[in-house]
């Protein structure tokens, strides 16, 4: 069991802000910090509660700093073992959403990491970085078009089943039309993350401004679903029996998780008008 381990106390998503100026600005780098001492890597530092698998994993792919005059930009990501001496963990968040997901702190007190197993340096850090994000929000994008289409079966069945002034909620205009604009909301955002997914998945380097649009759009649309569905569940979709209040929950932390859709937008912002100086 695994983890990706990049977020910290005081930097959550700037630290995939690859590619806009604020990543090279020195004043800002990551709190877990690598120094080289005799042919190994001395980790120091706190990676936050928002580390996915982190009270679990055996393992990490540590994002760290190496150059803090680089800024962010001055990382490296190193493959450490996490049941060894000088790391430790915190107990796992109890958060509203995505609650089978355990996550929590890890703490680094000159742990310790050979030097081979430092697999990116400050060089390639940056583009590492983008890439990364560019595959994670593609695979979002695509999760979150599945919670969407599992509220959406849910709230179709109980449109079926429940009677409300003497006929199947379905039957009702208002519910057919909620249901028609959570169909159009679905087949937009399958259409979409599909697209950006083969897209980048098929393009050296990816252009990530089509992978945040895709996690951007589809989480959005997870949670406008979710929530229109537990609508028409009325009273029993707010009950912790009904699984459309779990779907509710998870849309929401996705709006967050892997980069929050606010960040990530002006990240994206960036990648646009990079595009268009260009010659």
């Amino acid at each position: 069991m695994s983890c990706w381990a990049i977020t910290e106390p005081t930097h959550g998503s700037d630290n995939l802000m690859a590619g806009t100026p604020f990543f090279r600005d020195p004043c800002a780098f990551q709190e877990v910090r690598a120094v080289k001492k005799r042919g190994k890597w001395v980790l120091n530092g706190q990676k936050s509660a928002w580390v996915s698998n982190g009270p679990i994993a055996s393992d990490a792919a540590l994002f760290v700093n190496i150059d803090p005059k680089m800024g962010f930009a001055g990382g490296g990501i190193a493959l450490v073992e996490l049941n060894q001496p000088g790391v430790s963990r915190g107990k796992p968040l109890n958060k509203m959403g995505q609650r089978e997901l355990p996550q929590g702190e890890i703490f680094f007190d000159d742990a310790v990491c050979p030097d081979e197993h430092m697999i990116i340096d400050p060089e390639s850090y940056e583009a590492i970085t983008e890439l990364t994000l560019g595959h994670a929000n593609a695979t979002m994008g695509a999760y979150f078009t599945g919670v969407a289409q599992a509220a959406y079966d849910m709230a179709i069945q109980y449109s079926r089943d429940r009677v409300q002034g003497g006929k199947p909620l379905c039957q009702h205009q208002m519910v057919q039309r909620k249901l028609f604009d959570m169909f159009i909301g679905i087949e937009t955002a399958r259409a979409f993350s599909r697209s950006a997914m083969v897209f980048n998945m098929n393009t050296t380097p990816p252009l990530v401004q089509y992978s945040i649009a895709s996690k951007v759009y589809c989480t959005e649309v997870a949670f406008k679903v979710t929530s229109e569905a537990i609508q028409l569940f009325g009273g029993h979709g707010l009950t912790k029996d009904a699984p459309i209040e779990k779907l509710f929950r998870d849309a929401r932390a996705g709006m967050i998780e892997d980069g929050s859709n606010d960040s990530l937008s002006l990240a994206a912002g960036e990648m646009l008008l990079r595009e268009i100086r260009q010659p």
